[in-house]
């Protein structure tokens, strides 16, 4: 189960069994504000780790994750569920750069041909002109398969990218519109992933996006990438 710390002039203080979404979660509402914010921080972090929580749910602009992570629980990571979708991500770079997917060429890039890297070239190879695969290890083989199955030109990257995926710190930059899959903070060039049905405040929020992902709740939703 995850944790949640939500704000309300009337909270408590005290974790209850809650969901979202159909997400069930093990929440705490806290009275923001005032000098004694943080300490009711620390009180809801005590609280949920006795409780076993490992993970946490919070508003956007919580300013208190140190706090957390003092007491051992993170926020949920929305790269796992980005990587999975990257060619998606892709498909949206395309088209915020204003170019057709079938008139553009995307670069896949990493150091090794991970599952994420398979998964975005087979649903790039039928939508877009050409794709380019850079890859040390795995990057030959996944281009030759590629060329069987799908008879897609798979070419050598560099000059005439469109957009480009980078999917850990060795691959090179550069070409188009750019996002990077990888690390604490990935960077989505302005791709913005969003579930439609989601109440307004919550459609853009990449861990509760992640978290519902996870247990395959998120699709049902509207998830769109834009």
């Amino acid at each position: 189960m995850l944790g949640a710390i939500t704000y309300d002039s009337g909270g408590a203080g005290r974790p209850r069994r809650t969901e979202r979404y159909g997400l069930p979660l093990l929440e705490v509402t806290l009275r923001p504000g005032s000098w004694r914010e943080r300490g009711r921080v620390r009180a809801a972090a005590r609280r949920l780790g006795r409780q076993g929580i490992v993970r946490v749910l919070a508003p956007p602009e919580f300013p208190h994750w140190e706090l957390l992570e003092a007491r051992g629980l993170r926020q949920v990571d929305p790269l796992p569920f980005l990587r999975f979708y990257a060619g998606e991500l892709a498909l949206a770079a395309l088209l915020r750069e204003g170019v057709a997917p079938q008139r553009g060429t995307v670069a896949l890039r990493g150091r090794r041909v991970d599952r994420d890297m398979v998964r975005a070239a087979e649903f790039l190879c039928p939508r877009v002109r050409e794709l380019a695969v850079s890859a040390r290890k795995g990057g030959e083989e996944l281009s030759a398969w590629l060329r069987r199955e799908y008879g897609m030109p798979v070419r050598p990257d560099g000059e005439g990218i469109t957009a480009a995926v980078r999917f850990d710190e060795t691959a090179p930059g550069g070409g188009g519109r750019e996002l990077s899959l990888y690390g604490g903070a990935p960077r989505l060039a302005g791709v913005r992933p969003r579930a439609a049905d989601l109440e307004e405040g919550d459609r853009e929020d990449l861990p509760l996006l992640a978290a519902l992902w996870e247990t395959g709740r998120l699709e049902a939703l509207g998830l769109e990438f834009t």
